[in-house]
């Protein structure tokens, strides 16, 4: 039993444990969300991650992302991420993409077989888009909505987006997905917390809501990935 995940087997077993071992998991977006997911899937064993993400680390980073430090300010987030995986985990497979996924271009990223996906995309087309890949393809996948301006993370919960309310953002995306055809029940982690100072152009933000929602996204791809599905 390797040292470093004798609790997570001893939790899980070693069956469980080597299915994570198999698994290839997509990342998409290596902010405030996907940082937290990224290093859940990484210290629960996944084995191969595929990360996508196109930005450099910023110092206004600082305040919510794990991956962000004083000496990372400047670093592209794959490269950073990659780094950070391996001083946890030097077994884990890393596939970097610094790229940003489009409509256009999003079937490059799927040359091999990718068993889950988790989606921390901004851009609310590219998330539609890669639900729909997703779906046609027999992908699993769990969408994260918006955790800015928002500071309590016990109003985070895992649902589907046609149940979803409050939330601004999922507002729009269903109207986006009706359009494109598809389907409303894709799964998603989303806030019921009223969005707090909604005056400002400026999206706000803490470190609390959106790292939990990135655990959220984790802790679900896992429990699909060894069928321990209760929440």
């Amino acid at each position: 039993m390797p040292r470093k995940f004798e609790r997570t087997i001893t939790l899980i077993g070693e069956e469980n444990f080597q299915k994570l071992q198999k698994a290839t998991v997509m990342l998409v977006g290596l902010g405030g969300v996907g940082g937290y997911a990224g290093e859940a899937l990484v210290r629960s064993g996944i084995g191969k991650l595929i990360v996508i993400d196109k930005d450099e680390v910023e110092a206004s980073n600082l305040n919510r992302q794990i991956i962000a430090t004083e000496d990372t300010v400047g670093q592209q987030k794959v490269e950073v991420f990659a780094q950070r995986a391996r001083s946890i985990n030097p077994d884990v497979q890393i596939i970097k993409h610094a790229a940003f996924m489009n409509e256009e271009n999003l079937e490059e990223f799927f040359r091999e077989k990718v068993d889950f996906v988790i989606d921390a995309i901004d851009t609310l087309s590219s998330k539609v888009a890669l639900w729909k890949y997703c779906q046609e393809n027999n992908i699993g996948i769990i969408s994260c909505l918006g955790t800015a301006k928002k500071l309590d993370p016990t109003k985070l919960q895992i649902t589907t987006l046609a149940k979803t309310d409050t939330d601004p953002m999922a507002k729009a995306l269903r109207q986006i997905a009706r359009r494109k055809e598809v389907d409303l029940h894709v799964p998603v982690v989303f806030s019921r917390e009223e969005p707090i100072n909604k005056s400002s152009e400026m999206l706000g933000s803490m470190m609390f809501v959106p790292a939990s929602a990135g655990i959220l996204c984790a802790s679900y791809v896992v429990r699909q990935l060894i069928d321990i599905t209760n929440n």
